[in-house]
């Protein structure tokens, strides 16, 4: 890890948890990273940094994550890899919603739902020995695309049923709307460090629509077409802000080459070309 990006790092937490475009950027080549590695033994991909200690790559139907520890902000983190064919899983989303938590008023889209449980009792076995090996509690949940729904979920899981467990940050990049308004703002009513970042014209975040009943997690952090200058969105009450990637809807949110291009680092490995 280089003293300059230690110093960035220590810089994030003097500032009161504000939005820092540099732990972002880490957490994206984190995400990317989960499309690459097949092999604990080999963390060689463009993104895969050397801060990451990786040590379990959990992966069942179609579902994946990587986990291990960052040693860059004392972490456990989990990265959740996104759709292997992004068309495909865009078409096949399940607009019902199940209600799989006491609280029946609070509802999640039931595709998301069931490609997390598919691989949920790995990865909960493996934070408990990562907890007993590197002796921190808090966790870095990150992912893409429905990587992203899948942590959005796996965060809320344990701020409701694991409190042996503290969440430092999530940082979601191009995810899709997970659950109804009484999920958002029970999401919402919980202080922890959260992102929700999204690329100009990006098509995901518009899906499943508003119309079924869906909505946002606050605190989404909106990137121009070039990746070069982002806006912190006014999106709390559980209402997107219509400044940020609503203002496309509902004609224009349509590109699937934003998805797949986050601060600068291109993501999935469709073409080969994403990883080494």
């Amino acid at each position: 890890m280089s003293v300059l990006l230690l110093l960035l790092f220590l810089s994030y937490i003097s500032f009161n948890n504000a939005y820092d475009e540099n732990l972002s950027k880490h957490c994206v080549e984190l995400s990317q990273a989960s499309y690459c590695v097949s092999s604990i033994d080999k963390w060689t991909c463009i993104t895969c940094d050397s801060s990451i200690k990786l040590e379990y790559i959990v992966e069942n139907s179609d579902s994946k994550a990587i986990q291990g520890y960052d040693s860059l902000t004392n972490t456990l983190f989990t990265a959740f890899r996104g759709s292997s064919n992004l068309h495909n899983w865009i078409e096949n989303i399940q607009i019902h919603k199940i209600s799989p938590y006491n609280d029946t008023s609070i509802e999640i889209e039931k595709g998301f739902y069931k490609a997390y449980n598919y691989i949920k009792p790995e990865i909960m076995n493996n934070l408990s020995s990562l907890k007993k090996k590197y002796n921190t509690d808090k966790l870095l949940i990150t992912g893409h695309s429905s990587g992203a729904a899948m942590a959005t979920i796996m965060t809320y899981d344990i701020l409701k049923l694991y409190s042996d467990y503290k969440i430092a940050f999530l940082f979601n990049f191009g995810s899709p709307r997970v659950g109804n308004k009484e999920f958002v703002k029970d999401f919402n009513n919980y202080n922890i460090t959260s992102y929700r970042v999204t690329h100009y014209y990006d098509m995901v975040p518009h899906v499943p629509e508003e119309f079924f009943g869906y909505y946002h997690i606050s605190n989404e952090i909106w990137y121009n077409r070039e990746n070069s200058e982002y806006t912190i969105c006014n999106d709390y009450d559980n209402e997107e802000d219509n400044l940020c990637s609503n203002s496309c809807a509902p004609l224009h949110c349509t590109s699937t080459s934003d998805h797949l291009y986050y601060l600068n680092v291109t993501m999935g490995n469709d073409d080969g070309m994403s990883c080494y």
